[in-house]
């Protein structure tokens, strides 16, 4: 069995005000009354005996609470007193791991709609890493999407990775072949993710071992520990560099419900998600998304529209206007930080 390492971090901001710093996008229950922390764990429980997860210290408990009500025995949560990104995260996960242990490292926010692909290919994976290999589930892209990396691949092997492309490049590549969406799911024993960080991180890697003795020693970490470890994403530190890389191909359904569009298709599509608060004249409830519970939002002859309805905010926006969110974010950190 493998131990799942749940990476909770990330704000959502593009699914501001629904998503904020108290509750981030991957706490919201909209998906049949589960988080997409709590779907995370029940999707994994199948391969892992435990799970750990890697928090912001404000949402420690939040996330325990709900991966206990998920059904996880006994949760582990090492709580950041401060984000240093990916790498230092999964390196604390492997330095308080048993060496030969296999760790199943995924983001919290992730959706995926065909659980039976997704197993097979975390079978796949956990198969390749007991063979000493770091390994990425690759996604088949379906679209030239510029918002994700890319992997150049042949089989199981990792030929490059390639940095988010613009949008000729990434229709370029659509186009050849060959290319796969970086998932951010991967897995590896937790020995050959440190030896790995050990030759091409070193800086992280002994940062981050004083941090995880003063965990294990204490149950805590201070800030100052965590703000010695640097930060970078465990793909560039560790992933770009490696030989050691070996990759999973795989179509199944998967969204980082990164938008409120994707959000509105994840909710249409998935899961039974009825606003009865919301009451739509001359306007098709099916074209229009809205969430809120505070007090009733009526629409009134308009189409694809978002109405996000919070104690906070009111966001009243047109579908397909999402990447908009990040304008209107800068704004609201600038002249409203308190709505953050």
């Amino acid at each position: 069995m493998m131990q799942h390492i749940i990476l909770c971090g990330g704000s959502g901001t593009r699914l501001w005000p629904l998503s904020n710093q108290q509750t981030p996008k991957q706490l919201l229950t909209l998906f049949d009354g589960y988080s997409l922390l709590q779907l995370a764990f029940r999707r994994n429980r199948f391969a892992c005996s435990k799970v750990v997860a890697i928090v912001n210290e404000q949402q420690a408990a939040i996330v325990t609470e709900q991966l206990e009500q998920a059904g996880a025995a006994a949760p582990v949560c090492i709580a950041e007193p401060v984000g240093r990104n990916t790498a230092a995260a999964i390196a604390l996960a492997a330095f308080t791991a048993d060496p030969e242990t296999i760790l199943l490292i995924t983001p919290a926010d992730h959706l995926i709609g065909t659980p039976d692909r997704y197993a097979m290919a975390i079978e796949t994976a956990g198969i390749l890493a007991a063979g000493n290999h770091i390994v990425t589930i690759g996604l088949v892209p379906t679209y030239p999407e510029t918002g994700f990396g890319y992997i150049s691949y042949s089989g199981h092997d990792v030929l490059h990775f390639v940095e988010k492309p613009d949008r000729p490049v990434a229709e370029a590549m659509l186009a050849a072949g060959g290319f796969l969406w970086n998932s951010g799911i991967f897995c590896c024993k937790a020995r050959i993710m440190l030896q790995e960080l050990q030759q091409h991180a070193p800086a992280i890697y002994e940062a981050a071992a004083i941090a995880a003795a003063e965990w294990k020693s204490t149950g805590v970490l201070s800030k100052a520990t965590m703000e010695a470890i640097p930060s970078d994403s465990i793909d560039y530190a560790v992933l770009e560099k490696s030989n050691i890389v070996k990759v999973v191909p795989t179509k199944m359904d998967w969204s980082d419900v990164g938008s409120y569009e994707a959000l509105a298709d994840a909710l249409s599509h998935h899961y039974q998600y009825r606003n009865h608060q919301a009451v739509f004249i001359e306007s098709d409830p099916k074209k229009n998304m809205v969430i809120g519970k505070d007090k009733l939002v009526a629409l009134v002859g308009v189409e694809n529209m978002v109405v996000v309805n919070t104690a906070s905010a009111l966001l009243i926006m047109q579908r397909g206007r999402g990447q908009d969110i990040k304008q209107l974010h800068t704004w609201v950190k600038e002249n409203r930080p308190e709505l953050l």
